[in-house]
């Protein structure tokens, strides 16, 4: 049942989960937010393999983007949005949180919201194929466990709860076998679609570790402003992840 929660939860593939779901069984969920990753980045590069058969490598990466964004509902990109608005606005943590709550979006936001499609689409027309599928079935892998590390490191931020309060019982259980997930797909990707002048096992392992770096010091500087993380920082943290993944990619292969 938490394994098609966390499917429900992060797509909009139409689950219907029975039984009773209590705030446990959501936290307990985000243990598989990297295996639905997993799933939409193999159907990203089955997608990516089918299409660039007939269409440009430039047209096949923005269907990519478009195809990420449709099957996630845009949610992850909705909370990056918001997370600037609110972050971004110069006011105290209280009014940072409501302009968060806020479901109209500010300048901030579109401005966020343009860079992180623009940078995606920009990144992935510089890889080169033989890192290409790797990649597209990597990065929304390590995106969702930028969402599980988030949660179990950091505090709730809304004291009253909220849309992500089943966060605060995410705790190391989640974070393992995320990071398990992480772990066990680099190593299959790379083993099974690695070819030269491809990226090294090690190599990826360096991309996971720079990521990590920098998810770490965003998380910190989110908690020290509003005092915690809430859902739309969870879905910001995604999309800084796979951004930062790309562009350590990029570094790696320019190395």
């Amino acid at each position: 049942m938490e394994f098609l929660l966390a499917v429900q939860f992060l797509t909009m593939i139409p689950i219907t989960v029975r039984g009773k779901v209590d705030e446990l069984n959501l936290a307990r969920s985000m243990a598989w937010f990297p295996l639905v990753g997993l799933i939409l980045g193999v159907l990203a590069a089955l997608i990516y393999s089918i299409i660039s058969m007939v269409l440009p490598r430039p047209v096949c990466d923005l269907f990519i983007v478009l195809f990420m964004v449709m099957v996630t509902g845009n949610m992850h990109g909705d909370g990056l949005m918001d997370t600037v608005d609110g972050i971004f606005s110069g006011r105290p943590r209280e009014k940072i949180l409501d302009i968060m709550k806020d479901s109209r979006v500010g300048s901030h936001g579109v401005a966020a919201g343009v860079f992180d499609i623009l940078a995606r689409f920009v990144m992935l027309m510089q890889l080169p194929e033989s890192v290409k599928i790797v990649t597209l079935i990597l990065i929304p892998v390590l995106g969702r466990w930028a969402q599980v590390f988030g949660a179990a490191v950091y505090p709730y931020a809304r004291k009253e709860g909220g849309t992500g309060g089943f966060a605060d019982k995410v705790g190391r259980r989640e974070l393992f076998w995320a990071s398990a997930t992480v772990l066990g797909t680099v190593t299959a990707a790379s083993v099974g679609f690695n070819s030269s002048p491809g990226l090294s096992i090690l190599e990826w392992l360096n991309v996971i570790l720079g990521t990590l770096a920098a998810i770490i010091l965003i998380g910190r500087y989110i908690a020290r402003k509003i005092g915690g993380l809430t859902g739309d920082t969870y879905g910001a943290m995604t999309e800084m992840a796979e951004i930062i993944a790309l562009v350590m990619i990029l570094i790696v292969l320019g190395s």
